[in-house]
C-alpha cells in the first residue's frame, strides 16, 4: 500500500542477513536449514513487534517495514494482505560494490514480492572512481525497472571511510556530509529516486547533504546500529527539516532484546514487548520533535509578519 502525501515514514527495518547471521547467532559460515529457520523465527517476532504498535498506533498508515525475500518472504505476503507499507532490497548482502542478490533475476524476484518500494543498499565513496563507475551502471538497470514496474526506489546510500579517514576522529561529524553531499550530485539525475534513506547528521551537517537534492525531495534517517542515544540526536536534528519524512531504525531497537533472548535472559513475549517499546518510543520522538519544529517556525513567522506590520 503505497502512501499519498504521507506526514511520516517511520520504517522498522529487519531486511538484515549477514549480520543476523554472524552478528546475533555467531555462524560461521553460510546458516544450515535449522539456523535458517530460527532467523526466519527472530524476524517473525520483529514482525510481531510491529504489529503491536501499528495495530495501536493513530496514524498506523506511517508504520512500515523493511524485510528480505530470503527470510522473509512469508512476513512480506502477510504485510501486503493487511495494506501495511513494505520494502524490501535487491542488493546482495555484504558486498562493497553493488550486487543483485538474484542477478539478472532480481526483476522476476520483485514482482513476485510485490513490495511497495523497492530498497536497495550502495556503499559509495566520491573517491571510488572504478568502483563508482560499476555501481551507477548496475542503479541505472535498477532505475529503469523501477519506472517501468512503477515501483518507487528506496535508495539506502552508505559513505563509508577510506583507510585514511578512518583514522580521523572528525570524519562523522565533517568529512561525511560533505563526501554524502558530493555523492548525492553524481548519483542525482542518473538515478530516479523516490526516498533517499541517509545516514544522521548534526543540523549544521544536514543542510550539506540536503542542497544537493532537489527542494521535493523525501530522506529518512536510518539507525546504523548506534546506541539509542546517538540515534535520538539524529532524530532531533532531522526532524528540523520538511524534506526529511521519517526514519528507518532496526538493529538500535531490536538487537539488544533478541540478544537476550538468545542468552535466555527474558521470553519471547518479553522480548517482543521490549521490540515494540523501543519502536514506539522512537515514533513518539520522531513526531513530537517534528511539531517542535513545526511551531518553531509557525512561531518564526508569526513574529516575522508582526515585525513587517509594526
Amino acid at each position: 500500500m503505497q502512501q499519498d502525501k504521507t506526514k511520516n515514514l517511520l520504517i522498522l527495518p529487519f531486511d538484515h542477513r549477514s549480520s543476523f547471521s554472524k552478528k546475533i547467532l555467531q555462524i560461521k559460515g553460510e546458516p544450515d536449514e535449522k539456523q535458517t529457520q530460527q532467523i526466519k523465527d527472530l524476524k517473525q517476532l520483529i514482525f510481531q513487534a510491529f504489529l503491536q504498535v501499528q495495530q495501536n498506533d493513530k496514524h498506523p498508515q506511517e508504520l512500515g517495514i523493511l524485510v528480505d525475500e530470503q527470510y522473509g518472504k512469508e512476513i512480506v505476503d502477510k504485510a501486503n494482505e493487511k495494506g501495511i507499507p513494505v520494502a524490501s532490497g535487491v542488493e546482495a548482502s555484504g558486498h562493497d560494490v553493488l550486487h543483485f542478490e538474484y542477478g539478472r533475476k532480481f526483476g522476476k524476484h520483485v514482482k513476485k514480492l510485490d513490495p511497495d518500494y523497492v530498497k536497495v543498499l550502495v556503499r559509495y565513496h566520491p573517491e571510488n572512481p572504478k568502483g563508482n563507475k560499476t555501481q551507477i551502471k548496475r542503479l541505472k538497470k535498477l532505475s529503469k525497472f523501477c519506472k517501468k514496474v512503477n515501483k518507487p526506489l528506496l535508495l539506502e546510500l552508505l559513505v563509508p571511510p577510506t583507510k585514511e579517514e578512518k583514522e580521523l576522529d572528525h570524519y562523522d561529524t565533517q568529512i561525511r556530509p560533505q563526501k554524502t553531499a558530493k555523492a548525492i550530485k553524481e548519483l542525482e539525475g542518473k538515478v530516479d529516486v523516490a526516498i533517499w534513506k541517509l545516514e544522521g547528521f548534526s543540523a549544521k551537517g544536514w543542510k550539506a547533504v540536503l542542497e544537493a537534492l532537489p527542494q521535493d525531495a523525501k530522506v529518512v534517517v536510518l539507525g546504523r546500529g548506534e546506541d539509542a542515544q546517538m540515534v535520538h540526536f539524529w532524530l532531533k536534528e532531522a526532524a528540523q527539516f520538511e524534506q526529511i519524512i521519517g526514519f528507518a531504525i532496526g538493529r538500535t531497537i531490536f538487537m539488544d532484546p533478541l540478544l537476550k533472548l538468545l542468552k535466555e535472559e527474558i521470553s519471547e513475549e518479553a522480548a517482543k514487548d521490549q521490540i515494540a517499546q523501543n519502536y514506539k518510543a522512537f515514533i513518539d520522538l520522531w513526531r513530537n520533535a517534528k511539531q517542535e519544529s513545526q511551531e518553531s517556525i509557525e512561531s518564526a513567522n508569526s513574529n516575522e509578519e508582526e515585525e513587517k506590520a509594526a
